[in-house]
């Protein structure tokens, strides 16, 4: 009488070899596994960042109620968009800072200003007035894309205020590009190469500027997400004259249309 072989799952035949059964241990073990990488994969997905692109001319974006807005400023040659505070890197990798008469901190360039909110003209969209700020980025042909990390603004009593990380006289910021999660801004410097002409408006919500005193600190970081920064980054205030965007960005604003966004999850 012939015997047959037995086989070992999807109808192979076992060869005669000892069929292997996880043990419980194994099974234990194996489960363990496959919870910790589902974990992992949640966390990173809950953690990673939200990408606002403005890499294509007359980009807009609204991020936490404040306009991101890619312009084509004219250039006028470094140093002379009357710039507030500077922020320069070494060895290409991200770089921060913010203004103050203070001792500097970071990588905040000689040169830094004291604001004040009068300081900063406004520019009202339909029936709201923002105040406008410019910001300037210096990058090379071989990279010319860059991220802007971080941005806050905080009023303070005194102009000479240092001790970022840990001084209580910042207070919360008034405005924070990271409010209900981690943001990024996508910013192409061939859009407006050269310096001191300008590569992003920023549009923050007049309503906003409610705090203790009457400076202002502007602190942010590039770099960190997308290509160490090249060169310096300035940030100055706007001149407060009318924007005339293009048609497409007319048609957003005539409806509301800033939520409207080109935005990706990076």
């Amino acid at each position: 009488m012939r015997r047959r072989k037995e086989s070992v799952g999807f109808g192979y035949p076992s060869c005669g070899f000892p069929q292997h059964r996880p043990s419980l241990l194994e099974n234990k073990m194996t489960k363990t596994l496959v919870f910790a990488v589902i974990a992992f994969l949640m966390v990173a997905s809950a953690q990673a960042a939200i990408e606002y692109d403005l890499t294509h001319d007359g980009d807009i974006q609204n991020i936490n109620g404040a306009i991101y807005m890619q312009w084509d400023i004219a250039p006028a040659g470094s140093g002379r968009i009357n710039a507030f505070v500077g922020i320069q890197g070494t060895g290409g990798g991200s770089q921060h800072g913010y203004n103050t008469t203070g001792a500097r901190e970071f990588d905040t360039t000689p040169g830094s200003k004291a604001l004040l909110l009068s300081d900063i003209p406004t520019v009202t969209f339909g029936d709201t007035p923002y105040r406008e700020f410019w910001l300037d980025i210096n990058q090379n042909k071989t990279h010319p894309v860059l991220s802007l990390d971080k941005l806050r603004i905080h009023m303070a009593s005194a102009s000479n205020l240092t001790g970022y990380l840990t001084n209580p006289a910042f207070g919360a910021p008034i405005y924070d590009l990271d409010a209900g999660g981690d943001n990024y801004v996508k910013l192409d410097y061939r859009l407006n190469p050269g310096s001191g002409g300008g590569d992003m408006l920023l549009f923050v919500p007049d309503s906003a500027f409610i705090g203790a005193g009457d400076y202002i600190y502007l602190y942010s970081m590039c770099g960190a997400t997308i290509n160490g920064a090249d060169g310096f980054e300035e940030w100055a205030v706007g001149n407060g004259e009318p924007i005339i965007p293009e048609p497409a960005t007319m048609a957003l604003l005539a409806l509301g249309g800033f939520a409207l966004l080109r935005k990706r999850y990076s």
